[in-house]
């Protein structure tokens, strides 16, 4: 057994900042007996807190800066302005939303909650607290607030985050419901519905903000379906049960279908509606088996080659276009397909595919075309051959206002998605965006123009931003204080990891 080491005197109830920072950094893990250990941990903890309320200070600094004054001068303002977000998500690379929201937060904790970042600053509560206090107290009046917290505070630091929420929303709705009301409602107005994929492949929806008489009332029908469902032989677990109710409620499975109806689709005794098609991208190398590289559901992300493969031949009604690219993976031609796989089924309503392959692919393709994808083959090697004319044919028109389909289209498919500092809403929901504005002289081209969400076209057109497309496709933004950005499409066929040596993309 090793003999254990020296924690610093005076570890346990030293302030967090510099002198504390100094003395952990000189502690060996390997050599502090277990007890020690735990004093570690919990110094580390308070130093951590500390951190945390400096950035929040920091942020909340930057959205009391004027964004239009020279970035070289020290100019304030009383409170953020609606674009001073987008500054943290090209300085610390975060989304819109969660810049919004730590904007909001350190704002709030620095301008009115003073006691409760003061508690964060020295280490007496973490940060998921302090985020729980201004849940709660937000929109208290100044004395509620202050009172609230002087004597709540110290009792903090043993509780859970569970039980602080719950002490201080008896607090809130015991003394002063008319403020309850108001939270609830403000928490109503921002109701929402939330999906996303997991780390195992599967997807998670989730609503929040609703009313809990309506929540429950629709998790009460779905618990009854699942049970009648049950109860008449089908063979999964009831939570299994539920989750395909609920999901079958949702995507138009079960639309039209009376609770009879139901029990009897899951029994394969009644036709069902059909599922919302979405949209998929998919490498053909994986739906001819070539591969098992993943596709994609934009906005959501990555999906295993099985789910890709169910997918796509369940979208034949839907709209199809190809995208040919070179080796790296970026967009040689893109078009609109007018042949499907014969073996493609009408199991989804609508929905949109996009096929991708290499030259190099569509070479060996063409030579050899498996069964069933003969038509489709033939199509993209015809539209390849006519792309040189038709490449000249999409900026025929700069003059015109708006885009014309053909170049729509090749600015969604080779900008993938909206060209914002890390904006991820997929390019078919964003708008073809003038790089220089058309009514400035900015011509209608694929080399003036790319996709921007609502919220990036007026982040440049209102927030001050300025966008350059200095190469097609490739875009710099540059921020009121002084930032820049630089965005491309991501390849619309992800090349394989680079070994030691490669050269990086000249972007």
């Amino acid at each position: 057994m090793a003999a254990a080491g020296v924690v610093p005197e005076g570890l346990a109830s030293m302030a967090p900042g510099p002198e504390l920072a100094a003395a952990l950094a000189q502690i060996d893990r390997a050599s502090v007996s277990n007890g020690d250990l735990v004093e570690v941990l919990k110094a580390r903890y308070r130093l951590q807190a500390h951190v945390a309320a400096q950035l929040a200070a920091d942020i909340a600094a930057l959205g009391g800066r004027d964004p239009e004054a020279d970035p070289r001068e020290i100019a304030f303002v009383a409170e953020p302005g609606r674009y001073v977000a987008d500054e943290l998500r090209v300085a610390l690379s975060w989304t819109r939303r969660k810049s919004d929201a730590e904007l909001d937060f350190s704002w709030l904790l620095l301008s009115r909650l003073p006691l409760v970042f003061d508690a964060l600053d020295s280490g007496l509560i973490d940060l998921p607290k302090a985020r729980i206090f201004a849940t709660y107290l937000a929109d208290l009046p100044e004395d509620r607030r202050t009172g609230i917290c002087a004597t709540v505070l110290p009792k903090t630091p043993p509780w859970t985050t569970g039980k602080l929420a719950a002490y201080l929303r008896k607090l809130v709705i015991g003394s002063d419901p008319d403020r309850a009301q108001d939270l609830y409602e403000k928490a109503f107005e921002r109701r929402s519905v939330v999906g996303y994929l997991n780390e195992d492949g599967t997807a998670t929806l989730s609503a929040s903000g609703i009313a809990p008489e309506d929540m429950a009332a629709a998790c009460t029908r779905v618990n009854a379906l699942a049970r009648a469902i049950k109860r008449a032989g089908y063979p999964a677990r009831v939570d299994q049960i539920r989750a395909d109710v609920f999901c079958g409620l949702l995507d138009g499975t079960l639309h039209g279908l009376d609770r009879a109806g139901i029990v009897a689709h899951f029994r394969d005794e009644a036709p069902a509606g059909r599922p919302q098609g979405v949209e998929v991208r998919a490498e053909l190398a994986t739906l001819l088996d070539l591969s098992e590289r993943p596709g994609d559901l934009p906005g959501w992300g990555p999906i295993l080659a099985g789910n890709t493969r169910r997918t796509v031949l369940q979208q034949r009604g839907g709209s199809w276009t190809f995208a040919v690219c070179d080796e790296h993976g970026h967009l040689l031609v893109p078009g609109v397909l007018r042949s499907r796989p014969t073996h493609a089924a009408r199991g989804r309503a609508g929905g949109a595919v996009e096929l991708q392959l290499t030259a190099s692919l569509l070479a060996q393709l063409v030579q050899n075309p498996p069964p069933g994808w003969e038509r489709v083959i033939a199509d993209i090697a015809n539209q390849c051959a006519a792309w040189p004319d038709n490449r000249n044919a999409i900026n025929a028109r700069p003059n015109r206002r708006f885009p014309t389909a053909a170049l729509r289209l090749y600015s969604q498919i080779r900008d993938r998605y909206c060209l914002g500092p890390g904006c991820r809403r997929p390019a078919r929901e964003s708008e073809f965006d003038h790089t220089i504005d058309f009514h400035h002289g900015g011509p209608t081209t694929d080399t003036n123009g790319g996709q921007l969400c609502t919220h990036d076209h007026d982040l440049k057109t209102r927030g001050r931003w300025r966008l350059q497309q200095p190469t097609p496709g490739q875009f710099r933004w540059t921020s009121p204080f002084g930032q820049t950005h630089h965005t491309r499409g991501d390849p619309i066929i992800t090349p394989p990891p680079s070994t030691p040596g490669d050269d990086p993309p000249p972007f």
